[in-house]
């Protein structure tokens, strides 16, 4: 039996999940650093900011799969506007999140900063290391058979 070439609906592939995990271990390698040199609050910031970043990944490829069906009839069948929604509630509740963090003194501006820096960094060692093969694809070249 052949293995599926196709994700399922509400399943990421498999690049973007290796962006998601970078993005993840980034930030707790980044929040280490914040816990050995600048002490417990900078570390919570970093963790934070860093848990804000992938959270802000993860709703945003859902809404990029939502918006980008696989076939014509989810695309007809679909309500973009809804899902435009969406992501302006997502981009306000992220800026929201994080002044109520700042104002309330939970976290420092500069540390959760830095924990935000993981997505960028993630997502670039994450499409550096994943497989760039075309889905369906094998990243393995197999010989020619012969006839």
């Amino acid at each position: 039996m052949a293995p599926r070439t196709d994700t399922p609906p509400g399943r990421f592939d498999g690049r973007l999940r290796t962006a998601l995990r970078m993005v993840l271990v980034i930030a707790a390698v980044l929040t280490l650093f914040g816990l050995a040199f600048a002490g417990l609050a900078a570390g919570l910031s970093v963790a934070l900011g860093g848990a804000l970043a992938a959270g802000n990944l993860w709703i945003l490829a859902r809404i990029v799969m939502e918006l980008l069906p696989n076939d014509s009839a989810g695309a007809d069948a679909q309500s973009r506007g809804g899902w435009a929604l969406v992501a302006v509630f997502k981009i306000l509740s992220l800026l929201a999140l994080a002044w109520l963090l700042m104002r309330h003194a939970i976290v420092s501006p500069m540390p959760m900063l830095v924990g935000f820096g993981s997505l960028p960094i993630g997502i670039a060692i994450g499409s550096l290391v994943s497989d760039r093969s075309a889905p369906g694809e094998s990243s393995v070249e197999t010989p020619p058979t012969p006839p």
